[in-house]
């Protein structure tokens, strides 16, 4: 299992795993289609390099799972004029290559990127059932960071 950073030539694997989240495990309703949102993904990745990175895991050429980092800038401060946030999102592990460390190495990998970018905090939205995971890595809660809900 090899755990890299996805490139260009990769993103058509990355949209046919979350398509295979969401769609196929989650029952989303998608509107387009297969091929499309392979070309949305693609296009997403060429247009945000220094916002968005993604690492995969590569087993026998095949990519089996996914992770990303976004990278916000923040305004600077007196101390500090180059500032950053990051947070993990999309992690995802193909069910028939679960339950080999893959989703831990890919978000070690997130936070390696993080650290390089010299975020101040690294955040992660989790599911239910990846709370555990990242709670090993040491993630924890904030009491301070809030979030609104968007408006209907």
């Amino acid at each position: 299992m090899v755990i890299r950073a996805s490139r260009a030539d990769d993103m058509p694997a990355v949209a046919d795993l979350r398509w295979r989240w969401r769609v196929d495990e989650d029952g989303i309703a998608p509107v387009g289609t297969p091929a499309s949102y392979r070309v949305a993904v693609t296009r997403f990745a060429a247009a945000h390099p220094e916002t968005h990175r993604c690492v995969v895991a590569e087993h026998g050429g095949v990519v089996v799972g996914m992770a990303w980092l976004a990278i916000v800038a923040r305004p600077p401060t007196p101390d500090r004029p180059a500032r950053s946030t990051a947070d993990v999102q999309t992690v995802y592990v193909a069910p028939e290559a679960r339950g080999r460390g893959i989703a831990q190495r890919l978000v070690r990998a997130v936070l390696d990127l993080a650290d390089e970018a010299g975020a101040e905090r690294t955040t992660v939205h989790s599911s239910v059932v990846g709370e555990s995971l990242y709670r090993r890595l040491g993630f924890g809660d904030a009491p301070r960071l809030l979030q609104a809900p968007p408006e209907d």
